[in-house]
């Protein structure tokens, strides 16, 4: 074997090594620029024991964790996408501005959706880490969008009252009502009703498992922020290898909770395999076709 001989097929094979390297570096940076510009709609049909018959197929539009992300020019893709749900309700579960810069994101969605449907706001942790908690619930108002601090709200579609309830993320004031107490308080007023609570965090399940409520709506996971076929998400958004409840439906002896993927991110790890969600929820009661 001559050294020549040896030495070209060294050189192939680093070309090939190379290349290969190169060709995962573009398939990587695509899926990176698909998981933060490309929207996906994920719609789930629910059936729901405590629903009131004149509420079946409630159409609930649910989004989350904007973190400032614009989808097109003011962005209409985001605001256009929610418009063809024809939502009876919005719910917006937290973190859509972390700093001043990304306030201009939010107004640009609000004004956009401006008396689609009633829609309802909790805080997440990055409104208040940020500072901006106080500005971000001023845009929600000016909006007509319901701030809910800690509360609980009758709410009447179709001539019937379902409540909706929200708590403030934790990183709020030390000293309010716990998750369990403003339950707890609810059911002593409305006993009967039919509850959507909505709460940023994803921890429902885990720590309120018997939470007396209907259905939950939550965000903060970022799915995971890397999704992979059969493991789903494989980050908390911590940086801790193994997300919990991340993404999707899981249900509890007492109730659903629904957690979104959320629109943005706002940590140094980009999301990959992983678009950013709007979520339709169908209500229908139990015993209906």
């Amino acid at each position: 074997m001559s050294r020549s001989g040896a030495g070209g097929r060294k050189k192939g094979r680093g070309r090939r090594a190379a290349l290969a390297v190169l060709l995962l570096a573009v398939l990587l940076l695509a899926a990176a620029a698909d998981s933060r510009y490309r929207l996906e709609l994920t719609e789930y049909e629910l059936t729901l024991e405590r629903l009131p018959a004149a509420l079946d197929g409630l159409r609930i539009v649910h989004l989350s964790d904007l973190h400032g992300a614009v989808f097109g020019r003011e962005n209409r893709r985001l605001v256009q996408l929610v418009r063809e749900q024809r939502p009876d309700l919005i719910a917006l579960t937290g973190d859509f501005a972390g700093s001043e810069r990304e306030l201009a994101a939010v107004e640009q969605l609000l004004r956009g959706i401006e008396g689609l449907a009633p829609a309802y706001y909790v805080t997440g942790n990055h409104e208040w880490a940020g500072g901006v908690a106080g500005a971000v619930k001023k845009l929600m108002g000016d909006y007509g969008v319901l701030c809910l601090e800690n509360e609980f709200r009758p709410l009447w579609l179709r001539g019937t009252r379902l409540t909706v309830a929200g708590v403030e993320d934790p990183n709020s004031w030390a000293d309010m009502i716990s998750p369990g107490e403003l339950a707890e308080q609810l059911r002593r007023e409305l006993p009967e009703d039919f509850v959507l609570w909505l709460g940023h965090r994803n921890y429902w399940a885990r720590r309120y498992p018997a939470l007396p409520v209907d259905l939950i709506l939550s965000g903060h996971a970022h799915g995971g922020i890397i999704r992979l076929p059969g493991l789903g998400g494989v980050l908390d958004v911590n940086h801790h290898l193994g997300a919990e409840y991340e993404a999707g439906l899981y249900r509890t002896e007492r109730y659903c909770m629904e957690v979104s993927r959320g629109l943005g991110n706002s940590i140094p790890v980009p999301r990959l395999f992983n678009r950013p969600e709007l979520v339709t929820l169908v209500l229908h009661p139990a015993g209906n076709p």
